[in-house]
This record gives C-alpha cells, sequence and structure tokens, in this order.
C-alpha cells in the first residue's frame, strides 16, 4: 500500500534539506579555519581551494548516485553518448523498409526506392 504524501512529510523533507544545507556551510568554514591555522597565507588559500572542490566533487556523485545517474562517471557517460560518436558508444538511427524489409541508414530504402519505412 502506497503512504499518502501529507504536508507534514514534504515540511520534514525541507528541514532536513536545510539542516544539510547547514551541516555543510558549518563544514565549509570549519575547513576554511583550520587551514588558514595550518599554513601561511598563500599555501592555505590553494590548500583550501583544492580541499573545496573535492569535496563539491564527493558531494555531487553522492547526489547523483542517490538520483540514480550512477555518480559522476555514469553522468558523463550518459553525456558522451548521447553526443554521439563511434569512440563513445553512439549508434545510428537504422531504418527498416515498409515494402521489402531491408534494413539500412538512409530515409529512403536503397534497395526499393520506398520512402515507406520505420525507425528501429
Amino acid at each position: 500500500m502506497r503512504k499518502i504524501s501529507s504536508k507534514s512529510d514534504d515540511n520534514n523533507k525541507d528541514g532536513q534539506v536545510q539542516n544539510n544545507y547547514w551541516i555543510w556551510l558549518i563544514a565549509y568554514v570549519g575547513i576554511g579555519l583550520v587551514t588558514s591555522f595550518i599554513f601561511p597565507f598563500p599555501i592555505s588559500l590553494v590548500v583550501a581551494l583544492l580541499i573545496f572542490i573535492l569535496l563539491n566533487a564527493v558531494r555531487t556523485d553522492i547526489a547523483l548516485r542517490r538520483q540514480g545517474v550512477g555518480g559522476i562517471k555514469g553522468l558523463y557517460k550518459s553525456m558522451s553518448s548521447s553526443f554521439g560518436g563511434a569512440r563513445f558508444g553512439y549508434s545510428p538511427i537504422r531504418f527498416y523498409c515498409m515494402n521489402c524489409g531491408h534494413e539500412h541508414r538512409k530515409d529512403i530504402c536503397p534497395n526499393c526506392g520506398s520512402k515507406a519505412v520505420r525507425v528501429g
């Protein structure tokens, strides 16, 4: 039996998301403060930026895995297949003639010249 979503469930989810943002904000500020106390100025800025970039990559990967994309690797794999190219796993559109059944890659059948084709 499916549970019907109520207004309180929606508010609970919103509160959880907002708490999650506060946790990440505190983590970022804490990382920035720790790196600024450990390393001198120019090095601490570079180290903090690298840590922030890596942390954002991990957060993005976790979010994409929760959504069923398969992480960052899955996102790039799906993007590369949508742009085309044989090396990215792209398969061209195939047409099948409705008259003779010939499979081809043109909109007009090269076998019989019929324009009655179906895509498959």
